[in-house]
């Protein structure tokens, strides 16, 4: 694939995920994903390792009834030897007790024609969540 088009496609999941659109984003996964979602240190992970796009798509659901994706932006991304890594901006808001996380995650992708079947999400340090 292209960077072009990968930009493309990861911009749209980007911004997808962002206004809370679930299937859109998930519309970029092939059904066999690889997923590994690392937590920020010292920090359980909400989502996980897995594999499907079913079960990515789950987790997924499980988040957003805890949290709103207030910002999550497409900082930069490059190509590498067999995919691309991509840095994004995030400001999450706990929806019962209002608290927010902000922060920056890395995001190493790989694509099989137009579709996603890996994805790894490491987080760095976390704002200390804030009372809204």
């Amino acid at each position: 694939m292209q960077a072009s088009q990968a930009r493309l496609i990861l911009k749209d999941v980007y911004s997808s995920w962002e206004r809370g659109d679930l299937l859109t984003t998930l519309s970029y996964f092939a059904g066999c994903l690889v997923f590994v979602v690392h937590a920020s240190p010292g920090a359980p992970s909400l989502i996980g390792v897995g594999f499907g796009r079913d079960r990515f798509g789950r987790r997924l659901e499980l988040f957003l009834e805890q949290f709103e994706v207030e910002k999550f932006e497409l900082l930069s991304m490059r190509a590498d030897r067999d995919g691309f890594c991509s840095n994004a901006a995030y400001k999450y808001i706990h929806r019962d007790s209002g608290l927010d996380m902000e922060g920056r995650m890395r995001h190493k992708w790989r694509f099989v024609g137009d579709e996603i079947v890996s994805f790894r999400a490491f987080h760095g340090h976390a704002t200390p969540p804030r009372v809204l």
